[in-house]
């Protein structure tokens, strides 16, 4: 699989208003699932809420990016100061959490939509560098399969994209 090209910027980018969204109303996800090259560990990041709970890196794919993986690639360098390539693509994931605001009728049919679809991909990390754009808010560390599981708990949506990795469950 190709790597998308991307131009990496030291600043991160804010804000939603070149955010995409799915005909259902869900936000547009992208992340990845980086492991290590033996494949016996995964890149977590800290959450910027909560430096004490970790995620994947991952963020809204947005309208200036022509393919989700270009999004990817992008949080991966604003949020764990990764480069490398995808490997695979790991599929569409709903987030199973109920929406922040309730709607009692979604456009008539009562479907509340997923609050977000996530397109996650496996990267094979080239570098690892010491300053990225989110380095002064977020902290990385590598994680074996069951420390990564036992910190995502609350986290289905990203669980589901490690279990579709080539990670070593073992």
């Amino acid at each position: 699989m190709s790597t998308p090209t991307i131009v990496r910027s030291m600043v991160a980018r804010e804000g939603r208003e070149m955010q995409r969204y799915a005909p259902s109303g869900a936000r547009l996800v992208a992340g990845v699932v980086a492991l290590s090259p033996d494949k016996t560990k995964v890149l977590l990041v800290s959450s910027t809420a909560r430096q004490d709970k970790f995620v994947l890196p991952k963020g809204g794919f947005e309208t200036d990016e022509p393919m989700p993986e270009d999004a990817a690639m992008r949080e991966a360098w604003e949020e764990g100061g990764i480069i490398g390539r995808i490997s695979k693509p790991l599929g569409v994931i709903d987030d199973p959490r109920p929406p922040k605001v309730f709607v009692a009728d979604v456009a008539g049919g009562g479907i509340v939509p997923p609050r977000a679809e996530y397109y996650f991909f496996e990267m094979e990390i080239e570098k690892e560098l010491d300053k990225w754009p989110e380095s002064e808010k977020r902290i990385r560390k590598w994680a074996t399969y069951k420390e990564a599981i036992s910190g995502l708990i609350n986290r289905p949506e990203l669980i589901e994209a490690l279990d579709r990795s080539s990670i070593i469950k073992s």
